[in-house]
């Protein structure tokens, strides 16, 4: 769980200088997080809202306080947790240049076909259950991609997929040209998985102003 805050920092710094789509932190699975997690994954939905650089753990605690039981909060790890996904939120906010991010913590994930995030940077973080899928360029096909096709023409090596590992940190860059991915069967099925995932403000800003028109 320990984050070197400023090798995170400088690794995060060259890969925005760098011609790469993806850049994966490793990081141990702490012991007995898979126990904690699930204790409550599959009654939790998800909690979104915004995280400030100043106010990170406060924020969060404020965004999940009512979708968890107090036996949850009573296990010495939720605070574990809590303390972990604000240190993350502040590296990301310091990564973008902005004083506030957008934050979505949640079990329910919907990316069954390989896609690409149109958004300037993304951070995913599985904290329980399988990873994100991801398929290398090499292994893809994408002219069907581009031209809407479903998976099984997309993929042209079916070995070479991979899964993000649990606790590991994965910030990607977005655009036409960046790296496939997808949310695997087994989180598509029943839900179980917990993922983080961070963007600019601008993402949930423009989110609820869809939800006003």
């Amino acid at each position: 769980m320990y984050i070197d805050k400023v090798i995170l920092q400088n690794r995060l710094l060259d890969f925005k200088m760098k011609k790469k789509y993806l850049q994966v932190f490793k990081r141990k699975t702490p012991t007995n997080s898979d126990k904690f997690f699930k204790e409550f994954f599959q009654s939790f939905s998800s909690a979104v809202g915004f995280v400030k650089y100043s106010n990170a753990q406060e924020d969060i605690e404020s965004i999940i306080e009512n979708r968890f039981s107090s036996t949850v909060k009573l296990n010495p790890f939720y605070k574990l947790w809590i303390k972990d996904m604000s240190e993350i939120c502040r590296i990301f906010c310091k990564f973008l240049k902005n004083d506030k991010i957008s934050f979505w913590i949640g079990t329910h994930r919907g990316c069954k076909r390989f896609h690409v995030d149109m958004v300037p940077y993304r951070l995913l973080l599985n904290y329980f259950g399988k990873g994100t899928e991801i398929l290398p360029n090499h292994a893809a096909n994408r002219n069907a991609f581009q031209d809407g096709k479903p998976n099984r023409h997309i993929i042209k090596n079916k070995a070479a997929i991979r899964h993000l590992q649990k606790w590991d940190i994965s910030v990607f860059k977005g655009g036409n040209n960046a790296i496939l991915h997808r949310t695997p069967d087994s989180a598509l099925i029943d839900n179980s998985s917990i993922l983080m995932r961070l963007d600019s403000f601008s993402f949930l800003e423009s989110i609820k102003r869809s939800n006003l028109q």
